[in-house]
């Protein structure tokens, strides 16, 4: 997994060659496993993948030195702004950062399952590639998101909420200014860190983004590309979002092949279920019945667990 430099993204470049095509991941120490793991399933699993950039976000000295020895080519994050390292502010800066035109962003916390180009396929035919969540997007939102993103915040009903863990971008045109309004947005704290128990920082900003520019946006299989029960959730499954659930044996064996080539290896089914995303009836159950609550007298209990509520900031460590 040798880097090659930068891409070239003159005008002149020939449309859709692998140099403009780039693949970017960050982790910070929690997730330098999992970060090893994914580029061993990029190898055994995607032989042919683009190019790939990790960006450093506090990540421990072997992790880094195994990546050295491997020749990944890893970027630091700079403090760009004072909350930098929260709300997964990281991430769209990342976004913006990533040297190519044609940019696939994929969490550490995945395993590729079999080869994915139909993902850059996407981005270069429809301009970007997104998968939802099933969140609807007034309950990841914040008003203040609304705000920055310059839409009212009735805007949010209906809509769904777009996933950031897996997304793809060609920085061009409608959707490269997207992204750049994305930084502008994030940089301003109140905008994207989380003031509701669902928010979701980079994902309601990216939401909002492509609803106000993009009047229908196309949304592909999560099941597919994000699966997250297993890695044999769906037949033909790609993508496995296993959240730090692989077992010890498929583990160490991915990271084994980092830059060591091999056979197709699909992981096991961990032995502790996947943690099953809430229903959204029981989120509405949750969330919408706080007023109704409120006003027969079970204010007390209602309101002590919004302040109770501790908000996932963007990096674990």
């Amino acid at each position: 997994m040798r880097s090659t430099g930068r891409g070239d993204l003159s005008a002149d470049t020939v449309k859709g060659t692998m140099e403009n095509r780039l693949i970017i991941t960050g982790a910070s120490e929690a997730f330098g496993a999992s970060l090893l793991a994914l580029l061993g399933s990029l190898t055994l699993n995607w032989p042919s993948h683009p190019r790939v950039l990790v960006y450093d976000l506090g990540m421990d000295v072997e992790t880094l030195a195994i990546l050295r020895d491997n020749n990944v080519e890893v970027r630091k994050v700079p403090p760009f702004v004072p909350h930098w390292r929260k709300h997964f502010t990281w991430k769209i800066w990342c976004w913006n950062d990533a040297p190519a035109r044609d940019v696939l962003w994929l969490d550490a916390g995945v395993v590729i399952l079999q080869p994915a180009d139909d993902v850059f396929d996407a981005i270069e035919k429809v301009g970007y590639f997104i998968t939802p969540t099933y969140y609807p997007l007034d309950v990841t939102a914040t008003e203040a998101s609304c705000v920055g993103c310059g839409v009212k915040p009735e805007f949010r009903n209906g809509r769904m909420t777009f996933s950031g863990g897996i997304v793809g971008f060609r920085k061009e045109g409608v959707i490269g200014g997207i992204v750049k309004q994305a930084l502008e947005i994030a940089s301003v704290e109140d905008y994207i860190k989380s003031t509701i128990p669902l928010g979701r920082h980079d994902q309601a900003i990216l939401s909002l983004l492509l609803y106000k520019h993009i009047s229908c946006p196309i949304m592909f299989d999560t099941s597919i590309y994000a699966g997250w029960k297993s890695p044999e959730q769906v037949h033909g499954q790609k993508i496995w979002q296993h959240r730090c659930a692989l077992r010890k044996e498929d583990l160490e064996y991915f990271q084994q092949h980092i830059s060591k080539a091999g056979p197709p290896y699909l992981p096991a089914i961990p032995s502790a279920p996947v943690e099953k995303k809430p229903a959204l009836k029981d989120l509405y159950k949750k969330f919408r019945s706080l007023p109704g609550k409120i006003l027969r007298g079970k204010s007390t209990q209602v309101q002590k667990e919004p302040a109770e509520q501790s908000f996932y900031d963007g990096v674990r460590d």
